[in-house]
């Protein structure tokens, strides 16, 4: 009896261990199809997140790139915009010089313009006092209008050393550009005393220019002695 008490109680175990064994391992397999499924969702998880890196890798380069851009971008400007204030100083420097040159030239013009106004004025009265002391217009009064003078005291291109030219017909020359012994020494009769008639009017009609071309010329070349023997006999005939 003890006997099969015993062996009844050895196949109890057997069978609990068994079980136990069987449960066990039946455990096991549904815990490693457990993991094995949560290791496969982690792989997944683990592979999007390496994409996600890899893009987000990606996006920093980009953003690195565009980083240095921005800085080279900066470095630019900055140096355009010290540039650009260096030239802006100067342009202030070169607006007021051109401030103080603008002043000086009202200054100066100013200054000329009165200068012009007084030298207009005592052109006015040399040309009255002028015409107070010159003789009546005839022909020889006309080439009498003052006695010879000096070679060396001519000034030079002076109108009015040739013989028959005063004040107002050296004026109306000079009007027409005839400013010099030169210019008058290559000057045609008849344009001379188409001066005189239309710049001079009916009262320089009466003048005879025929040897004041010839005069010029002897001055301009400098053969005084030529043409104080020319002006002696011009004086000897008006006299």
């Amino acid at each position: 009896m003890a006997e099969r008490f015993t062996a009844d109680l050895l196949f109890i175990l057997f069978v609990l261990l068994v079980a136990a064994l069987l449960g066990f391992l039946i455990g096991y397999l549904l815990e490693r199809g457990r993991c094995r499924r949560r290791i496969a969702v982690l792989d997944e998880e683990i592979e999007g997140l390496k994409a996600k890196i890899r893009r987000l890798e990606e996006e920093k380069t980009a953003l690195d790139a565009k980083l240095r851009l921005a800085v080279d971008e900066k470095i630019t400007l900055t140096a355009k915009i010290d540039g650009l204030e260096g030239d802006k100083t100067k342009l202030r420097e070169d607006t007021r010089r051109m401030d103080d040159e603008i002043a000086s030239l009202k200054l100066t013009i100013d200054r000329l313009e009165k200068e012009t106004v007084a030298l207009r004025a005592a052109h006015d009265e040399a040309l009255k006092a002028a015409e107070a002391r010159i003789v009546p217009d005839t022909p020889l009064a006309a080439m009498a209008h003052e006695e010879p003078v000096a070679p060396e005291v001519f000034r030079p291109d002076d109108l009015e050393v040739v013989i028959g030219i005063g004040p107002k017909i050296a004026r109306l020359l000079i009007n027409r550009g005839i400013t010099t012994w030169k210019a008058l020494a290559e000057t045609s009769v008849p344009y001379i005393q188409e001066i005189l008639d239309k710049d001079g009017g009916e009262r320089y009609r009466i003048h005879n220019p025929e040897s004041w071309p010839h005069q010029a010329r002897l001055l301009d070349e400098g053969r005084w002695d030529e043409f104080r023997e020319l002006r002696e006999r011009l004086w000897t005939e008006i006299k």
